[in-house]
């Protein structure tokens, strides 16, 4: 009777990836390789964060953020207006900003399974500085990388 259980248990639950070795995501290959600190069109980096509650975005964000999350506020110049995809390590909540204004999000989505990639959302960013706001991370670090393809 219990083996029965298990095998409908399993039978009911979808199967998961077993993921041997890291799998690229279109226009992320370069995600986990040797990450710098700051943010760069087409190279991964691993950025740190502080609590959120002490991080002072601009625009403040929309709602106040959780307790025991972190965020931070990076700056990234692109050198040509178009459509830029972000990708985090884990589940945050990104936003751009230009001008002080908030930018919407063109698209989101998860990550590729294996990939190491948690969360990907596209941006249409004009050329020059831009900044993206990272909150509701649960730990003190995350890797990012922004994508031109």
């Amino acid at each position: 009777m219990i083996a029965l259980l298990f095998a409908a248990a399993a039978a009911a639950t979808p199967a998961q990836p077993v993921c041997v070795r890291m799998q690229p995501a279109a226009g992320f290959e370069g995600w986990g390789r040797a990450a710098g600190t700051a943010l760069a069109v087409d190279k991964a980096a691993a950025l740190k964060l502080d609590p959120a509650s002490k991080v002072r975005f601009d625009p403040p964000l929309t709602r106040k953020p959780k307790p025991n999350t972190y965020g931070g506020y990076f700056p990234l110049t692109v050198a040509n207006a178009g459509r830029y995809r972000v990708a985090l390590s884990e589940g945050a909540w990104v936003d751009a900003v230009n001008h002080g204004k908030r930018l919407k999000s063109a698209a989101h989505m998860h990550g590729p399974a294996c990939s190491g990639i948690a969360k990907i959302v596209a941006f249409d960013l004009p050329a020059g500085r831009s900044w993206l706001q990272v909150s509701e991370a649960g730990e003190p670090a995350i890797s990012a990388m922004v994508s031109s393809h």
